[in-house]
């Protein structure tokens, strides 16, 4: 029975179900939701309108207002502490060698981008005043890229995890 444990939650992250099914799930939730809007009320707003379209501007104006007041209020701050823990689970993970680091800087990194383009979407929508089609057009463009950067970086995630286990000199006991 101990074995079981050991292969269902291991410390090698890379080798490890849980790692994948929360990757998974990140990037899940992270597509689905833009600024705090889920999808479904944009292709809502775009097949009825109406209504639906008016609860969509209504829920970006408040969401880009609070992303916007919190960042621009704290900007120099998220920003410092963003890179400084970007460097440090970076030289942990991959000057270091720890493994479970590498993984963690893997979905984090790319999640870090993610939140930038969302950020810049905020001013965007904020300075350009959008609503209806435009607003729609910019909401799906800007998920459409998010799913573009999670697919990268779940494949190379998958093919930096295959080659460290592969690779690694306890492979040969798997």
């Amino acid at each position: 029975m101990e074995g079981f444990y050991e292969e269902v939650i291991g410390s090698r992250s890379f080798a490890s179900i849980w790692y994948w099914i929360v990757f998974a799930v990140v990037w899940t939730r992270t597509t689905h939701w833009t600024l705090g809007v889920p999808y479904e009320d944009v292709r809502n707003a775009n097949a009825i309108g109406d209504q639906h379209l008016l609860d969509l501007e209504t829920q970006m104006a408040i969401n880009v207002r609070k992303t916007l007041a919190v960042f621009e209020a704290n900007s120099v701050f998220l920003t410092a502490s963003a890179a400084f823990l970007l460097a440090t689970v970076f030289m942990l993970g991959f000057y270091f060698d720890i493994q479970m680091m590498q993984a963690v800087f893997l979905l984090v990194f790319p999640l870090t981008i993610v939140s930038a383009l969302s950020v810049h979407l905020a001013q965007r929508l904020r300075d350009e005043d959008m609503h209806g089609d435009r607003l729609i057009k910019a909401y799906v463009w800007h998920r459409r890229v998010k799913q573009a950067i999670g697919a990268l970086s779940i494949f190379f995630a998958a093919f930096w995890g295959v080659s460290q286990t592969l690779f690694s000199p306890y492979a040969a006991g798997l």
